[in-house]
């Protein structure tokens, strides 16, 4: 019995742990691809594009030649550009839980900062 139960454990914790978001080296042919209106691989690439690819400092029209044209968010501020990641509906109409790239830039249009947001209702 005591096999069975541990055996049991194994199995369940290897199911969990192949569950969520599976990393990929960031790709520019990939970043846009959309599939039934979504994103398909910019959630699992923007870990390595953050860490990787993008950096403070950079020119804003370099971030824009890597990653294509930002989404028009109504809710920006003036200094700063938003990449949708990826949007849960769920069950709803309206989105349930989302990630959005933001990315500040100053002045002289220079990357001063960018966060990975992650939002839910």
């Amino acid at each position: 019995m005591r096999i069975i139960r541990k055996t049991l454990t194994i199995i369940t914790l290897i199911q969990l742990s192949s569950c969520g978001v599976k990393e990929m080296e960031f790709e520019k042919s990939k970043w846009n691809e959309r599939f039934d209106g979504y994103y398909e691989y910019r959630e699992n690439m923007v870990k390595d594009l953050m860490e990787n690819h993008l950096e403070k400092g950079m020119e804003l029209n370099r971030v824009i030649e890597l990653l294509g044209e930002p989404g028009n968010y109504h809710n920006k501020k003036e200094n700063e550009i938003i990449y949708e990641i990826m949007v849960d509906h769920g069950w709803n109409i309206d989105p349930m839980e989302g990630k959005e790239l933001h990315i500040e830039f100053d002045k002289d249009s220079i990357i001063t900062n960018y966060k990975l947001n992650h939002w839910e209702h």
